[in-house]
């Protein structure tokens, strides 16, 4: 009978340990999770790198997850509508409903560590998808799933959901718009997939001369044109001068955010989800595109809960080859390798810890 879980434990920048954590004893108000598998968020490979803005160390990585319940108390089966063997998501948030930013509405604000940030100190800890099982916390937002797609296709359905918020609810996009993203990551295909979703009469991808193959993902899922070099003077050439109407920037750099503004036409909405490190235009720059067209920037975390069934019921339908984005699976030993797959790879877009996968041991 198991007793533990090997964890990946994030202990500080570049130092990630795989240990065993013992399984929790499950109450009337909680459960355990056997999780399928989990991607690889940006987030993550931030906190790996030292970008700490979410995480309490040391703690368990992984908050994209998807499994099955093999416990559960009986009033949280009751207050989730779940049972035992049940393959459900979760979303990373523990939201603790009496702050500030729950009451408003915001939950995804609140300043209880999430899942896959949540110190190993705290309660059972076994807060992160990467691993064997994930303690149900009775704070925990929990949806159920398809026994029909597979585990890998599952796990996008945060930034499928985040893809749905940030173009509409967000950015304000109207059917007919023209909606350009800049970062074929995860992110930003999942935002061309909302955009498709929402009626966009034009969707553009821009991305670097590395990005090749996200450019060719990108296609496939549905952009009318893809750019690298000389993005702006080419959208502008395209859109007759007009630029677009919404503009969401998931790059990490800020040269990301100086295209999206130069890009952004007149009474704009400017998305920021990516983080703009690095050389850039700075403030000045910024401030005079927002008053020159009267643009609106936004800031973005997370998305409203009652979006993830709708990612879900999208990834279900299989309108989308969304397996395209799915592009590495490796075991808990490996994760490590998970959150360096896309620094090393090129064509790397999203890798996936699957925990029923043996470690290779030559590798």
């Amino acid at each position: 009978m198991t007793t533990t879980s090997r964890v990946a434990v994030l202990h500080g920048e570049g130092r990630l340990t795989i240990e065993e954590l013992p399984l929790p004893r499950i109450g009337a108000n909680d459960g355990l999770l056997k999780i399928e598998a989990t991607g690889v968020c940006g987030t993550d490979i931030a906190a790996y790198h030292g970008v700490n803005p979410y995480y309490e160390l040391p703690c368990a990585l992984g908050h994209e997850f998807v499994g099955r319940i093999t416990e559960l108390g009986a009033e949280a089966a009751a207050r989730w509508g779940v049972s035992v063997g049940d393959r459900i998501v979760v979303e990373e948030y523990l939201p603790c409903g009496t702050c500030r930013s729950c009451l408003a509405g915001s939950y995804q604000m609140c300043e209880v560590p999430r899942y896959g940030g949540k110190s190993i100190h705290s309660g059972p800890g076994l807060y992160g998808g990467y691993a064997d099982y994930l303690y149900l916390h009775p704070q925990a937002i929990v949806h159920k799933v398809s026994e029909d797609v597979p585990a890998e296709l599952v796990q996008l359905y945060i930034p499928i959901a985040n893809g749905l918020d940030w173009v509409t609810r967000i950015g304000g996009m109207h059917m007919g718009g023209t909606v350009v993203i800049v970062g074929p990551g995860p992110h930003g295909l999942a935002c061309l997939v909302g955009a498709r979703e929402a009626g966009a009469g034009t969707v553009i991808m821009v991305g670097t001369s590395a990005d090749e193959t996200r450019l060719a993902v990108a296609k496939q899922l549905g952009a009318d044109h893809t750019f690298t070099d000389n993005a702006v003077a080419q959208i502008e050439e395209l859109t007759g001068g007009l630029f677009a109407d919404v503009v969401v920037n998931t790059a990490s750099s800020a040269a990301g955010l100086d295209t999206a503004l130069a890009v952004a036409g007149d009474r704009a909405t400017v998305v920021q989800a990516g983080v703009a490190k690095g050389a850039g235009g700075g403030v000045e720059s910024i401030v005079d595109a927002m008053n020159r067209r009267v643009l609106t920037l936004r800031g973005v975390r997370g998305r409203p809960s009652y979006l993830v069934p709708p990612a879900l019921r999208l990834i279900e339908s299989g309108r989308y080859p969304l397996e395209l984005l799915c592009s590495g699976r490796f075991p808990i030993e490996d994760t490590e390798k998970a959150l360096t797959a896309a620094a090393g790879d090129p064509t790397s877009i999203r890798a996936i810890v699957v925990p029923e996968l043996s470690p290779n041991p030559g590798a």
